[in-house]
């Protein structure tokens, strides 16, 4: 069932009006690849990039978008089993920079960019790419804040090993 949810709200958060790469898919990545197997991590993550691309259209770096969100499924299930402010802190920073520095390059790749093949295009690509960099971060850390929030507020508050336990 959290599954489901955790996917509507990757859903909702891409869907809904908000400041360009400020969504939960990032946060969820993490959350999900720390709390699930790596399996339901990535039904969660990509569940949630598939099924609003097909409403928002697909687009040519697709595989670089979902890609970046695999590595931080791993990211997190690699380095979440033992959870700290500061790990998770690590790994949303990590998920992050991994976005941004993998989408941007794909960007600048693609045949018919906007940007020449150059290391100069290249470098334009991530400068150009900043702010919403800025804003991915804001996403990542503001909805990591909430999903581990959260759960720690539910686990504290309904401790049964049926609520909120994978």
């Amino acid at each position: 069932m959290e599954i489901i949810l955790l996917t509507i709200i990757g859903i909702i958060s891409r869907l809904a009006p908000h400041p360009a790469n400020m969504t939960a898919v990032g946060a969820l990545a993490v959350f999900a690849g720390s709390k699930y197997s790596t399996t339901k991590a990535l039904v969660i993550a990509v569940g949630a990039m598939l099924i609003s691309d097909a409403v928002l259209g697909f687009h040519s770096v697709m595989w670089a978008t979902y890609g970046s969100f695999a590595l931080s499924v791993l990211l997190a299930n690699r380095y979440l089993k033992k959870q700290s402010i500061t790990r998770i802190a690590g790994v949303t920073l990590a998920s992050s920079l991994i976005f941004y520095l993998v989408t941007n390059f794909a960007v600048w790749a693609v045949s018919g960019s906007m940007y020449p093949h150059t290391l100069a295009g290249l470098i334009e690509s991530y400068i150009m790419a900043l702010p919403f960099f800025r804003n991915s971060l804001i996403g990542d850390f503001s909805y990591t804040a909430i999903f581990f929030g959260s759960y720690a507020l539910m686990k504290a508050r309904y401790p049964s090993p049926k609520i909120l336990h994978p």
